[in-house]
């Protein structure tokens, strides 16, 4: 049977929490063959974020990574955690570089928007998590349940950190790793 609706907002002007759906959202959970006993099973995605770069090489990407929010220290259902890492799993990946190290691939995919070829790396789900409801009513705030605090995750969202590695700039891994020809300086 489906759950009942239990994702909520909080009013920035009196602080009451009251339930978030849409009317789809209520049309389908109150449509009988859209009920999880009849295995439909539905979670929603908190935050697609996308930023347009173009590294000091001169080449530009489109960086994607998705973002799950739970407040109040909340954690996924099993549920979301399985729909998340199959979406996860299907989108991402990996490879190694010429020096051997892991690396997210660089896919070419036509942009709707210019009609060309874009450089596209997906960077995955990734959980954030606050004690309360944002980074400025909250004392702890966690980034794939690691504490972090409110400059590194403005430096996450902004695709300045790599979103797996926390202590690494995110622009050393876009630099073009393939052996490059020597610079000529006379003919």
């Amino acid at each position: 049977m489906t759950r009942r609706f239990n994702t909520y907002f909080t009013c920035e002007h009196c602080g009451k929490r009251s339930t978030a759906e849409s009317g789809f959202g209520r049309w389908m959970r109150n449509n009988s063959k859209l009920d999880s006993g009849a295995g439909i099973v539905r979670t929603d995605t908190d935050h697609t974020i996308l930023r347009y770069k173009t590294h000091d090489q001169g080449r530009d990407f489109q960086l994607i990574m998705d973002v799950e929010v739970k407040e109040h220290g909340s954690e996924p259902d099993q549920c979301q955690i399985d729909i998340c890492n199959f979406k996860h799993q299907l989108a991402i990946k990996w490879l190694k570089n010429m020096h051997g190290s892991k690396t997210i691939y660089t896919h070419k995919l036509k942009s709707a928007m210019s009609g060309r070829l874009v450089r596209v790396r997906y960077f995955g789900f990734h959980l954030l998590q606050f004690e309360k409801t944002n980074p400025s009513d909250s004392t702890w705030i966690k980034w794939d349940r690691r504490v972090i605090n409110t400059r590194q995750l403005i430096s996450l969202l902004t695709f300045e950190t790599h979103p797996y590695k926390l202590d690494k700039r995110l622009d050393t891994f876009l630099r073009d790793r393939h052996k490059q020809e020597p610079l000529l300086l006379s003919k």
